[in-house]
Parts: structure tokens; C-alpha cells; sequence
């Protein structure tokens, strides 16, 4: 007789720790809008909007998580001892463990504010980083950059643990930037973590203007040629030249306004080599840039507003709002439209885009101009579906956005999800997704009513 083959040996256990999972909420907002998923003005309660979801079972014996298919961070209790978990195996050789921990880490560090778990490991913690952007591979080295901007955010409401965090990466950070060697997307993540640092802690003026100037070198190699032709690059050094250019205008909202005016003067006619692009993304940073620094000229009397006023700007940035060529994804031009008709709206018309509310919990946060929506977007690109919590309790970012003291909600509201079992959960989840489809079903019978009627005229 065979021998029964035995089941759940060493082999076949799953000890990994919990990987990141797809947490983006549903968006809701009128069919009729151009607003792609990722714009600001849809993201408002996005928090409500996700799943409750239990941890499957922790591992008595290694006190790591063991992972399932309906792992979420929000259910974890003993956050501190993931953390030690995470940097212990980042200490180890095999890479995927590593990814994974670092997978990991990032979820904490973006559906929870835990300065006051992780205030005291701040040294372990970037040391462990750093460790990973030195030896990993490329998707270890952009995880590891990733971490190395959530660490800034968690650590970002007490300033001396951001600026010793700034001084043990800015060496290294820079070091792979200049390396032309390393991989563009590597690059580009490591001139996001810089940029994010020198925000955040409002880093030395004269610190910063070195760090501008190298991200200047990065993307004038999308200007033109002195012949007036465009160079040619792969999509990875696109993103590399677009998250300069990003992070360039980041860095200059904590920079005097005489300084900023001037390298508008500098820069602003080669910015339509920018818009002639033939990557989205670096033409829509470009118009955006262009905004953000018509609105600071205007607010300096010295300024000389005729450079943006030209003919060949304004009709650039008019055929790309107005763009359907089919040579292009229907996604990207509507992205761009979207991007271009707020530009031109600011810059043609000298109107600041219509403003956007942002809600999350009890609070409402208005963005109203261009510098206030870079730091927004910004910082939602990073925290994703995080951003309402570390809006409500990140002390930093509600200084930075004028939010005032964290509003304390009812012990009843707080608890609610908690005291939920799984089966309440569940059906938590149907009833919203019900809801959400009877909003959405009604204004498409609006939209659908208003275009018959619009036919029968």
C-alpha cells in the first residue's frame, strides 16, 4: 500500500508576512465628469469606502502574520511587534522575504499614523532601509524608497526625528541619482524620498538650491535639441525626468518667492518643449508646474508675468486641453484635458481652477490654489487610500493644510467596526456596495434623460 503522504508538514507552512493587497476604495462621482480615478475632487470619505476584513491567524511560535486572502493592517492590535517582525527580516539574505517585510511595513506606514509606536526606532528603522536601497534588486530598491517617504510622514510632527532621518539619506539618495547606471525607475523613487525629506523638515535654503539644481540637470534632458527637435527616451526615463520635474516644483513651495520668480524666468519658455512631449505624464506635470508658477508670480509685485503670456504657450497649452487625437489612449486624453482646461483656465483666464473639497470623517479640507493642491496631491499619491487617516491624526499634515486640533470622535462611532463580527461585517460591505450603486444607477438615468431629451430637440 502507498504510504499516506503527510499534510501540512514544515514544507507547506506559509509564514510570509502579509503582502500588500488592493486597497483602493470605489470612486463615486457623476459619469459626466472628465475626473479620472486618481483626481483629487473623488476622493472625498474615501475611507468609508473600505472593506473590513479580519487577519486569518498569527503564528504563536515566529509572531508573524500568516497571510490570507483577507489580511488587512486595520485589524492588527500589536503593531509594535509586526514592526520589530519587519525589520528583522529585513536583516535577512533571501530577497522576497525582504520585499515582503517591506510590503508589509508600507501598509502599516500607510493606513496607520504610529509616530507613537515607531518615534524610538526611528535609527533601526532607516539604518534597515537604507540596507535594502544599497544591496536589494530594483523593486526591493523602490519599495525601500517608498518606506523611506512614509517613514518621513510618520515621523514628520516631531522636526528633529525628520532631519536626522534627511541627514542619514541624503548622501545615499543622492549618490544613486547621480549613478546613471542604476535603473531610471530606482532614480526616480530616491529623487521622490529626497524631495518628500526637504519638504517636510523645510530644509537650509542652500541646501536645497544644490538638490534643485541636480533635478534641473534631470529633466532639461527632455528640452529640445539646439535644432529644435525632441530627444527620444524609454518610458522608464520619462518617469524619471517627470518625478524630477514633480519634485523640483515640490521643493519650491518652501522656497522664497524671489528665488522661485527667478527660475520661472530661467525656465518657462523651455517648458513647451515639455507640453510637445510625447509622455503624458511629463506633459501634464509641465502644465501644472506652469500653473503653480503663475500663481506664485502673481503674488510678487517684481515678477514679469509676460513670459507666461506668450502666443505659442497659450495655444499649446489650449490644444491640449482641447486634445482628441486618436493616436493616443482615450485614458490619456482624459487626463490631460482634465489637467489642461484648470491650466489654461489659470493662466488665459487668470482664474485658479474651480476649488475642490475634500471630505474625510466629520472634516472638510478645501484645496483653492495650485500650491496647496501640489502638497495635497502629493501626499495622496503616496498615503493612496491612507490619506484620510493620516489627515484626521497626523498632526504635520494637519498644520500643513490649516485643519486646526484632531476632532475626537464619539467612543460609539470610533468602536463601531471593531465590536462588528464578521458575518455584521459582511453585510456592512453589501449595504455600502448596494448604496453606492443606486447613486451611481440614478445619475445615469439623469445623464441618459438629459441627452434623450437633448436628441429630441
Amino acid at each position: 500500500m502507498p504510504k499516506n503522504k503527510r499534510k501540512g508538514g514544515a514544507g507547506g507552512k506559509n509564514r510570509s508576512l502579509l503582502t500588500a493587497s488592493n486597497l483602493q476604495p470605489q470612486s463615486s462621482g457623476d459619469d459626466n465628469s472628465e475626473l479620472n480615478a486618481d483626481s483629487a475632487s473623488t476622493i472625498s470619505n474615501a475611507s468609508t469606502n473600505m472593506s473590513y476584513q479580519d487577519i486569518d491567524s498569527i503564528d504563536d511560535q515566529s509572531g508573524r502574520l500568516k497571510v490570507g486572502d483577507t489580511d488587512i493592517v486595520e485589524k492588527i492590535d500589536n503593531v509594535d511587534s509586526q514592526i520589530n517582525s519587519c525589520l528583522d527580516i529585513l536583516m535577512e539574505k533571501g530577497f522576497k522575504e525582504r520585499e515582503d517585510a517591506l510590503r508589509t511595513m508600507k501598509k502599516f506606514f500607510t493606513n496607520k499614523y504610529l509616530l507613537d509606536s515607531v518615534q524610538d526606532k526611528r535609527f533601526t528603522i532607516t539604518e534597515s532601509l537604507l540596507r535594502c536601497l544599497k544591496k536589494g534588486k530594483t523593486s526591493e530598491q523602490v519599495l525601500a524608497c517608498e518606506c523611506l517617504q512614509l517613514a518621513f510622514v510618520q515621523f514628520a510632527p516631531i522636526q528633529s526625528l525628520a532631519m536626522e532621518q534627511l541627514a542619514d539619506v541624503r548622501a545615499p539618495l543622492v549618490e544613486l541619482i547621480d549613478d546613471e547606471k542604476v535603473e531610471p525607475e530606482v532614480r526616480a523613487a530616491c529623487v521622490r524620498a529626497l524631495g518628500l525629506g526637504l519638504f517636510i523638515t523645510n530644509e537650509n535654503s542652500n541646501d536645497a538650491v544644490g538638490i534643485l539644481d541636480k533635478l534641473e540637470a534631470l529633466f532639461s534632458q527632455s528640452f529640445a535639441k539646439g535644432d529644435g527637435t525632441l530627444r527620444s527616451f524609454t518610458p522608464k526615463v520619462y518617469e524619471l525626468h517627470a518625478a524630477a520635474l514633480s519634485t523640483w516644483c515640490l521643493i519650491l513651495c518652501i522656497m522664497p518667492l524671489p528665488y522661485v520668480n527667478k527660475l520661472a524666468q530661467k525656465h518657462v519658455k523651455s517648458f513647451e518643449d515639455f507640453l510637445k512631449s510625447p509622455d503624458v505624464d511629463v506633459r501634464m506635470v509641465a502644465g501644472e508646474t506652469l500653473a503653480f508658477l503663475y500663481e506664485l508670480a502673481l503674488c510678487d509685485s517684481h515678477s514679469d508675468l509676460s513670459m507666461f503670456e506668450s502666443d505659442s504657450l497659450i495655444d499649446l497649452i489650449t490644444t491640449l486641453a482641447n486634445d482628441s487625437s486618436k493616436h493616443r489612449s482615450k485614458k490619456d486624453r482624459k487626463q490631460q484635458r482634465v489637467c489642461f482646461r484648470d491650466v489654461l483656465k489659470t493662466i488665459a483666464d487668470g482664474d485658479t481652477f474651480e476649488p475642490q473639497t475634500i471630505k474625510f470623517g466629520q472634516e472638510s479640507l478645501f484645496l483653492d490654489n495650485w500650491v496647496r493642491r501640489k502638497q495635497y496631491d502629493t501626499l495622496r499619491e503616496l498615503l493612496s487610500t491612507g490619506m484620510n487617516i493620516h489627515l484626521a491624526e497626523n498632526e504635520y499634515i494637519r498644520d500643513l493644510f490649516d485643519l486646526g486640533a484632531r476632532v475626537v470622535a464619539a467612543a460609539g462611532d470610533k468602536n463601531r467596526a471593531a465590536a462588528m463580527s464578521r458575518l455584521e461585517k459582511t453585510q456592512f460591505n453589501k449595504e455600502q456596495f448596494r448604496n453606492r450603486t443606486k447613486n451611481m444607477n440614478k445619475k445615469r438615468e439623469n445623464k441618459e434623460s438629459a441627452v434623450h431629451d437633448m436628441d429630441e430637440d
